[in-house]
């Protein structure tokens, strides 16, 4: 195993989120103090002051493009602080890319000059381009969470074929990962006195937020409980985007708060409105504080995982009147979000990073 590693990890994208927040905590559970570890990023506040962090330049109207020449220009311009990170920061060893080929792709130009390995983390569905195949395919390990893998499959089949794409998956250069928490982040164990809502994700228009203020405001203000809505605002994205500040009785709104834990401590119910959401790391705190989450049936990842009436409750995707019945109903009942939010806070524990991400780390510092 080599001394004082040197590791390089990529963040173009603008604002924070949840695969930030994993990538993190991967590099907060690596086991040997001496490694070097400097992000390049978009986003600074978004990563731990322990590491080595460097700003990424870009100009604005090139840092939204996401197809074409001005795309390849783009990180084009990405790679050269790579390249300058090796020259003036020392030799890079590892570099990590912290979302998907199709925004890291800076790291695959720059390795055709700068020999280092590359992990991949896909924590989300990539598009179908022979670019992303490349990628793909030139990566030394590629991670990815389970709700990728059909889009991975066909990204590869296209550019590889079918039986080529089916060895390439049978080996040892990809696996699946699921995302957990830190022991040192473990989220504060909520309250079960008053029922309370909690909402938490970002603007961005498939998290549900517009679907999650028009659920609250058909209820009968006398019976709406409490609500917190806690969000990052995306900057520099072609995405659509949610309005927040919405003035409603009753609701309050907090952007990228610093005291997520102690809100989030404060409230016993947990509303998720992302449309076939990867992962869903803020369902994982919630319940890990013991909140009772309500989830949508989607088919995604938690809808797979929980069970409804046992350590969730689950309403008919896009249906607003069945989420209004069942945030209704359980808030009316202090003994259900208690007994349902410790059954999944008893799940939660099998989410500990340190066995979650123990196959990344130990790639890492092979």
């Amino acid at each position: 195993m080599m001394t004082n590693k040197h590791i390089v990890v990529i963040d173009a994208i603008t604002f924070a989120g949840g695969s930030k927040v994993a990538t993190n905590t991967i590099l907060t559970t690596i086991a040997v103090p001496a490694q070097r570890i400097t992000i390049i990023t978009s986003d600074p506040a978004s990563w731990d002051k322990k590491f080595h962090i460097i700003k990424l330049w870009q100009p604005s109207w090139l840092a939204v493009k996401e197809q074409g020449v001005l795309y390849f220009l783009r990180h084009l311009i990405i790679a050269l602080h790579v390249l300058f990170v090796h020259i003036w920061h020392g030799k890079i060893n590892v570099a990590i890319g912290a979302s998907s080929p199709g925004v890291d792709l800076s790291l695959y130009l720059a390795g055709k000059i700068i020999n280092y390995r590359i992990i991949q983390l896909v924590h989300g569905p990539v598009s179908c381009s022979g670019t992303i195949a490349r990628c793909l395919i030139t990566a030394d390990s590629v991670f990815y969470l389970a709700s990728s893998f059909d889009s991975l499959t066909q990204c590869m089949t296209k550019k590889l074929g079918k039986k080529n794409t089916e060895h390439l998956l049978r080996g040892n250069r990809f696996k699946p990962f699921i995302n957990g928490i830190a022991k040192s982040a473990w989220p504060s164990q909520c309250q079960y006195h008053t029922p309370k809502l909690l909402w938490a994700a970002s603007l961005l228009k498939w998290k549900g937020l517009d679907f999650f203020i028009n659920t609250i405001s058909s209820m009968p203000l006398a019976m709406r409980p409490l609500t917190h809505i806690c969000f990052i605002r995306p900057k520099k994205t072609a995405q659509a985007v949610s309005e927040a500040f919405l003035v409603k009785p009753k609701v309050y709104w907090h952007q990228q708060p610093t005291d997520l834990n102690t809100i989030r401590a404060s409230c016993n119910i947990f509303v998720s409105t992302s449309q076939n959401e990867p992962f869903g790391l803020s369902i994982l705190e919630a319940l890990s504080a013991g909140l009772c989450v309500i989830i949508p049936k989607d088919n995604a990842y938690w809808d797979q995982t929980l069970c409804h009436g046992v350590n969730c409750i689950k309403y008919q995707t896009n249906d607003l009147n069945d989420l209004v019945e069942k945030i209704l109903s359980l808030s009316g009942n202090l003994q259900s979000i208690r007994k349902i939010g410790q059954s999944g806070k008893q799940l939660s524990t099998y989410y500990q990073a340190s066995h979650t991400y123990r196959e990344i780390n130990n790639m890492v510092m092979q």
